[in-house]
């Protein structure tokens, strides 16, 4: 396969993965957040998340996901959709993760988004290169459309 097929296969991946987690989702925070996720390393959060591919990767995030309606089926797989566990997802930043710190400052302010944890953007914006910073721009902007709860 060629870079490119593969690069328009991973993005492809990346979109479907997108629409499972954002299906029936109306809190505009966690659809910015989830689309951070999505556009990150063509979706490398969410294939942890849900196509772990070995063991110790299922093992380790199993509970950030969470099946809301098991008739609400895939058009890609016919399995379960599965949503994102956002306090889940909250828990694993604060117990530490294996990944990069770029990795994990995504995945970080993609939480803060919706809530489930505090982040320090000077520091988080650190360790992001222009375009990880433009992504994480892109998706503050649609998030903060939504007024804060009293």
């Amino acid at each position: 396969m060629s870079t490119d097929a593969y690069t328009t296969a991973e993005k492809l991946r990346a979109e479907r993965l997108l629409f499972e987690v954002t299906y029936r989702v109306g809190n505009e925070q966690m659809i910015a957040a989830s689309r951070l996720l999505c556009q990150h390393d063509d979706g490398f959060w969410l294939r942890q998340f849900l196509e772990p591919e070995d063991f110790a990767t299922t093992r380790r995030y199993e509970r950030a996901t969470e099946i809301p309606d098991v008739t609400w089926r895939s058009p890609f797989h016919g399995g379960p959709i599965q949503h994102l566990r956002w306090d889940q997802i909250g828990d694993l930043l604060r117990e530490g993760l294996p990944t990069s710190s770029s990795e994990t400052s995504i995945l970080a302010v993609a939480a803060s988004l919706v809530g489930e944890y505090d982040i320090n953007l000077r520091h988080v914006l650190a360790v992001l290169d222009d375009h990880h910073v433009q992504l994480v721009s892109a998706a503050i902007a649609p998030a903060s459309l939504v007024s804060a709860p009293s």
